[in-house]
């Protein structure tokens, strides 16, 4: 539908926004590694200190847990804004108030295809955001309504953002 060009530049947005989708993992990774306490003591990253990592990483873990969450939202809402801009040459305004993610899978649904969803992200983004920046409210409450825990469902959530990046495709 359309040129070698365009597909070449949404293949390259694509693949930086997996790179990216990476580093989220690493972070994702630093916070579980940090805060397991299977032999009694925890194992601290040089830079801070001990009492200061308890602090971010065990009594924050919760709001680290849902920052991290909505920047899995932000990826996929930045990408489908990047691949607009090469589509339409030009910049993608939100007129609506419609979720951005599901406005630009409509928009770009003509040149596009979409296999995943990204429903249960956007939900749990939005209660976050607008509700209590806590990824285990978001998910309990009567709206999600998840029963997983947070670094079950945060696990999920990647592999999802994973799978609906690399799934979308030119028509």
């Amino acid at each position: 539908m359309f040129g070698l060009g365009k597909k070449k530049e949404i293949k390259k947005l694509k693949d930086h926004a997996i790179a990216d989708l990476c580093l989220i993992e690493k972070e994702f990774q630093q916070i579980v590694k940090n805060t397991s306490n299977k032999s009694g003591t925890f194992k601290w990253v040089e830079l801070l200190s001990d009492y200061e990592l308890e602090e971010f990483y065990g009594r924050r873990k919760d709001r680290k847990y849902a920052t991290l969450t909505v920047e899995l939202y932000a990826l996929i809402e930045q990408l489908l804004k990047d691949i607009y801009k090469v589509i339409f040459e030009s910049k993608y305004r939100n007129k609506s108030d419609v979720n951005v993610i599901l406005d630009l899978e409509e928009k770009l649904g003509e040149f596009l295809g979409f296999k995943n969803n990204t429903k249960v992200l956007a939900d749990i983004r939005s209660y976050i955001v607008h509700e209590e920046f806590s990824l285990k409210t978001a998910r309990k409450s009567e709206r999600i309504n998840i029963k997983k825990k947070n670094r079950v469902l945060f696990k999920q959530l990647m592999k999802d953002v994973e799978l609906y990046i690399e799934n979308i495709e030119p028509k």
